[in-house]
């Protein structure tokens, strides 16, 4: 889980480039126009590329024998960790919802995730604000996606090593993303080499996030409570996106409005 979801920050080493080249046309639209449009349409040709060749199970997966097939199924049993299953099972569903250790992982992904905002919308706004191009703020973003990458591929492979640090793991991560809120709110605008270490650091949540999802899979047993918590992750960080005020595309009014409402988000967390 912990490689799968490093992507999410690893490919912020590949999309400034992407971008950066994409900026540079001159057309009948706008240059951001064509990056959405690139960025679209490759996810929706991967989409198909998931559906016809990612199998849902070990009982549908291809180019195992039916040994290989067996251990794996049998490997799902031992761990309670269900397979595929389409009966929606209403028992499993109420015990989630009178499961106190969801809860807690509910409210912790929503409040982790307030920084998820000004991360994925205002990154190169802040670091153009720093006196940078636009375009060139699009190659700056590139330093923050190897930090946070590497962070989201360490602190899962931690957790894999010492399994009982998880929730420590989580507290770690997410105080790396108080720092940068902090650092980004008070340091003067001068000071652009503690803004933009700031910026790179700022989505240090990601790694605690990781091993957060892989805490409710360890923790929930057959598939329609597996599901059930998973999608309830999923809706936690749908919610923290709307905490954060709303913003504008100038950084005096990102500082002042977004950063204390993350501030206020991680400091809930930690």
């Amino acid at each position: 889980m912990g490689v799968w979801y490093s992507m999410t920050g690893y490919v912020s080493i590949v999309a400034p480039l992407i971008n950066f080249g994409l900026g540079h046309i001159t057309g009948s639209l706008s240059p951001w126009r064509y990056m959405y449009l690139v960025a679209g349409s490759i996810t929706i040709i991967w989409a198909f590329v998931i559906l016809f060749f990612l199998p849902p199970d070990p009982i549908r997966a291809k180019g195992f024998s039916e040994r290989e097939r067996y251990i794996a199924i049998a490997r799902m049993r031992v761990n309670n960790s269900g397979v595929r299953n389409t009966h929606f099972k209403s028992d499993q569903m109420w015990e989630l919802m009178r499961d106190g250790k969801f809860w807690l992982t509910f409210w912790m992904a929503l409040t982790m995730l307030v920084a998820n905002g000004p991360v994925s919308t205002f990154t190169p706004i802040i670091i153009s604000d720093l006196g940078f191009s636009g375009l060139n703020s699009l190659l700056l973003v590139m330093p923050a996606g190897v930090v946070i990458g590497t962070i989201e591929l360490t602190a899962p492979f931690i957790a894999m090593k010492y399994p009982g640090w998880r929730s420590y793991l989580v507290s770690i991560t997410v105080t790396g993303t108080l720092l940068a809120s902090l650092l980004l709110w008070l340091l003067p605008q001068t000071a652009t080499g503690g803004k933009l270490f700031a910026v790179y650091i700022l989505a240090s949540y990601g790694g605690g996030y990781a091993v957060l999802m892989s805490l409710v899979i360890a923790n929930s047993a057959g598939y329609t409570k597996k599901s059930l918590a998973s999608s309830g992750m999923f809706v936690g960080t749908r919610y923290a996106s709307c905490i954060p005020r709303r913003t504008q595309a100038n950084l005096p009014r990102l500082l002042h409005r977004s950063v204390p409402s993350q501030i206020n988000g991680q400091v809930i967390m930690s």
